[in-house]
Formats: C-alpha cells, structure tokens, sequence
C-alpha cells in the first residue's frame, strides 16, 4: 500500500535515474521490485505521473562510448515504453504531458545528464532531438567540452564558446537548461545566454547545507528571476551536511530547504527533483510509493492545497511550456 497521504494532483519529479538502474540490474520498470528506488507500480502509488528521466553514462565510458551508451539508455527507454502497451509514453510535447496526466497515462521525459554525447557541431543534439530529447544538464559534476561541474576537476571557468552555442541551440530547439551540477561560473554564464526560464532539478539551498551541489541564495533568486525552478533533491548529503544514511534525516529536514526557497523567491520557484536510483534516500521516503510521507509533511508545516500543487505538479508545468515553447 501507498504511504502517507496522496498528493493533491499527479507529482512531476524532476530528476530520477531509473534508466541507469535498469541497465546495470536487467531489472523491468513495469514490474514492482525491491531494488532500487523506482519502478511503475511504485511510482503510481505515490502518486507520481511524470518523471524527467535520465540518460547518464558513468565515467569508465568516457570519451570514446559517450555517444553509444547514451544510445542504449534512451533504445531500453523506448523498448520499456513500448512494452508497456499505453501505461507509459516519451513526452514530447506540453499538451501530451497535460493529456498523460489528466489519463493517468506515466509520462517520461528524456533527459541528459551531462552533454558528453553532443558533438561540437551538435547533429547529435538535433538528432537527440527528434529521438525525443527535452532537457539537458549541461554537465555532471566533471568538465566537458561545453563546461565545468563542480566536481573535483572544477576550476571555476564559466562556459565555453561552444557552450555558449550549445544553450542557445537548445533554447531554439526547446530543450529545457538544467543547471544541476554546473558550476558557479557556468551557472552565471547560463543566465547570461539563455532567452528561456533554466531549472536546477535536483539542487537544494547552500545556506542550510553547504555543499558545492547546492545554489546560494544569489544563484536561487537569479533563477527565481529568469523564471525558472528548483527541484528538491532528497539525496541525504544535500539536505543535511555530512548525513550518510537515510536514518540521519528527518522529512523535515527536506521541508526546511523547501521554506527556505519559498521564503526567498516564492512557492512558484520550488518543486520535486528526487533523483530516485541515483542517491541515498531519507528513510521515511525510502522509494517512490513513499511520496505521500513528504505531502504530509508539507502539510504539517502549514502549505495548503494550492501551494503543494504547485511543488507537486504546477511549477514544472509553467517552466516546461516556457521552455518548449515552439
């Protein structure tokens, strides 16, 4: 059974690494299982409706089998889709998101995390493109050819020509920016260029837990200002400094970085961005089915039925049809 109370309306979470976690267990996403963090059935009894789905490649790819394995993640993608036989779709558009989630249908949205597989020329991003592409993170916590993460390799150079040329091929195509990872630098740079709202959809607020992953208050407002959002994540390292384990983390210690954004910028300017299959989970959100543990919480703390819509759902709906707009 679901856990906690239901949300409101269909949760859009904004990060989540299932892909990834399917590929390395041979584990089906269509199936309910104990390993990892999501799977459809777990996802449909927390309520979530759509997921901007992640395409990773892990360092020992990297350059050569960048483009290859970014290939595999979005072909099983789309082979899990097809097997779901109208229970899932690859979202490409606005209204077909706001279609799936009026059906009930579970809506995927393509993402990279970490532009490793753009060419210079970006064809592979026109082609990512009609493959069904509608977000991409600049970089992951490592350089590239477009940036610099804030991984150990950070030298807190902003973004490069290229890079520059990239956010404003991604601004024409309508692929949303995502920040997440990027650097100080890059992040101001990204502002700069892009002409559409940006997201960071998995960050949480620097003053509360000061980790080079999270925005400072300058960065969360400038996003707030070019109207775009922040994606929680429920990572434990990034809510609490120095937490380790899902025991060490209260839900409230995620609903504080939430009132923190909401008291800086506004409701309008947080959401989800879980990263399910991609980090350490507080216990009491110990996979997706557990999401109404954290709508309760919100309730607790004194967030009414409009402002956890706008969290759960809204918020990611305003920024994707900024960003895809044709």
């Amino acid at each position: 059974m679901a856990t906690g109370t239901p949300a409101p309306v269909p949760v859009i979470d904004g990060h989540t690494d299932y892909v990834l976690s399917l590929l390395e267990t041979g584990r089906s996403f269509l199936e309910e299982s104990s390993i990892g963090h999501v799977d459809l059935p777990r996802a449909r009894r927390g309520g979530i409706g759509a997921m901007l789905t992640a395409i990773f490649v892990r360092n020992e790819h990297l350059p050569q089998g960048a483009l290859i394995q970014t290939l595999r993640g979005v072909d099983l993608l789309k082979r899990t889709i097809a097997a779901a036989n109208g229970q899932m779709e690859l979202i490409t558009s606005y209204p077909q998101l706001v279609d799936c989630l009026e059906r009930g249908v579970f809506g995927a949205i393509l993402h990279y995390e970490g532009a490793e597989a753009i060419d210079p020329e970006f064809a592979t991003l026109r082609l990512s493109y009609e493959l069904g592409l509608r977000s991409l993170g600049l970089v992951w916590s490592r350089p590239n050819i477009f940036a610099e993460g804030v991984g150990p390799e950070n030298r807190n150079r902003g973004l490069t020509g290229l890079g520059r040329r990239l956010v404003c091929e991604c601004n024409r195509l309508g692929i949303l920016i995502d920040v997440s990872h990027l650097n100080e630098a890059g992040f101001w740079d990204v502002l700069e260029v892009s002409e559409r709202p940006i997201v960071a959809s998995h960050s949480n607020a620097r003053a509360l837990c000061d980790v080079d992953r999270n925005l400072t208050d300058d960065q969360i407002r400038a996003l707030a200002q070019n109207g775009g959002l922040m994606g929680i994540n429920f990572h434990v390292g990034f809510l609490v400094e120095g937490a380790t384990s899902g025991a060490d983390v209260p839900l409230s210690a995620l609903v504080d970085h939430i009132d923190h954004i909401a008291g800086l910028v506004g409701v309008d300017h947080v959401a989800f961005g879980s990263d399910f299959d991609g980090a350490t989970m507080p216990d009491a959100l110990a996979d997706a089915a557990h999401l109404g543990n954290l709508i309760e919480e919100l309730q607790r703390r004194g967030y009414d039925e409009r402002a956890i819509a706008k969290i759960c759902r809204d918020n990611w709906l305003r920024v994707l049809q900024a960003a895809w707009a044709g």
